[in-house]
């Protein structure tokens, strides 16, 4: 199909697709808890509670958002493969950035998010039940055999910080309403150094890599990825972020900088690091990483994006947010190792979805388009046909 912005010719370099044999190391913890895949053939998901660590001076404490009424405990996930390649996947669950969204907390029992005529919730501050990877789909799914990384290992990085993965502050806010103070640890940042030095210490040696998320989860992808990418250095990497495009206001920007103490690596972004428009993000990694590969997905209408746009003060947000991302995406293309599919309708996510499977709005099989990113020549970029011809009204923002 053709594309609905011009999109630059894919490359033709080809990726060798041959398995290269790696032994696993040990996943032994003295925080690890067996839990049931409920996957025919898979090996059981771990859920490891971690200590706190301490890495170049400084000490992690791993922490969910400490939101009043919110239970701090932080666990992810891993599930050793038997093949050569690692999938780090980060899990979404909304953000917070003011007093006006950090008193909108989801917690066990609350509603789903933007529920109903207002938006009752708008991040996750805690891990909730049936939180962990155990029964999502998508490339969480060990026993599809169209999953194309369903012999890897995986692991999970549960999010509850409302901070994309990205912060490293205890941030001080006051509810609207009654002018009651609140504190949240906007601590996902903190969270990834424990994870990192866990995987150092028992994860696999593999010659394959994909660090990937969804919603949220995209943008933890992306702030992670040098980190990551240095602890596999001779491995194939790929970053895939899902429904996380990095459209956003100037205004959120500085109120996120600050509220969370907003964090990129140093080594990739400078140090004005912090000072990085989200939109540049994907971009800039794809130049530091030039062997490497990066791609996005993204519905035309998604209402989630769609939402958390207007909440940043963004005018017109049903409208505007389809015209902004394509627009940037078509920047971010003028990168020879940048890919994305655009797909049609509003819904959000698909990575961890069986939609995974059944998509194909964009003019090939999501699957296919998949399978090719990680062993194939470079893909193709795909988008929907006239898909941002129509407007979707939002249920809480003109």
């Amino acid at each position: 199909m053709e594309p609905f912005f011009r999109l630059p010719q894919p490359s033709r370099a080809r990726w060798a697709t041959g398995l290269v044999a790696a032994a696993l190391l040990g996943t032994g913890s003295p925080a690890l808890a067996d839990a049931a895949s409920g996957e025919s053939g898979a090996a059981p998901w771990l859920q490891i509670t971690p200590a706190p660590v301490r890495v170049k001076g400084y000490t992690f404490k791993p922490t969910c958002s400490a939101a009043p009424g919110t239970d701090p405990t932080y666990s992810f996930w891993f599930r050793r493969g038997p093949g050569d390649g690692l999938v780090v996947y980060f899990n979404g669950g909304g953000a917070c950035w003011s007093d006006g969204t950090c008193d909108k907390p989801r917690s066990a029992g609350n509603r789903a998010m933007f529920a109903g005529e207002k938006a009752e919730s708008i991040y996750k501050a805690e891990l909730l039940p049936g939180d962990g990877p155990k029964g999502m789909g998508g490339i969480l799914d060990a026993g599809n055999p169209l999953n194309p990384v369903r012999d890897w290992s995986v692991l999970f990085v549960s999010y509850c910080t409302g901070d994309v993965h990205s912060g490293s502050n205890t941030a001080h806010y006051r509810n609207p309403s009654t002018g009651q103070p609140f504190s949240i640890e906007h601590r996902g940042w903190d969270n990834l150094q424990v994870i990192a030095a866990w995987l150092q210490d028992h994860g696999p040696k593999v010659s394959r890599l994909l660090v990937s998320g969804s919603s949220a989860g995209a943008y933890g992808a992306a702030t992670h990825y040098a980190t990551l990418r240095a602890l596999y250095p001779r491995a194939r990497s790929v970053y895939l972020g899902d429904s996380g495009m990095g459209v956003s206001t100037p205004s959120f920007e500085r109120l996120r900088d600050r509220n969370w103490n907003y964090q990129l690596p140093v080594s990739v972004f400078g140090a004005a690091a912090q000072g990085t428009p989200d939109a540049a993000v994907v971009a800039r990694l794809a130049a530091h990483f030039p062997q490497d590969r990066f791609a996005q997905y993204t519905r035309a209408h998604d209402a989630v994006q769609t939402n958390f746009y207007a909440q940043m003060g963004a005018a017109h947000a049903c409208q505007a947010w389809p015209t902004v991302m394509a627009a940037e995406l078509a920047a971010r293309q003028s990168s020879p190792n940048v890919r994305s599919y655009v797909a049609q309708g509003d819904e959000h996510t698909i990575l961890r979805s069986p939609s995974l499977y059944s998509e194909q709005s964009g003019g090939q099989p999501f699957v296919a388009w998949l399978e090719q990113l990680l062993n194939g020549p470079m893909p193709a970029n795909q988008a929907c046909t006239s898909c941002l011809t129509t407007v979707r009204p939002c249920a809480q923002h003109p």
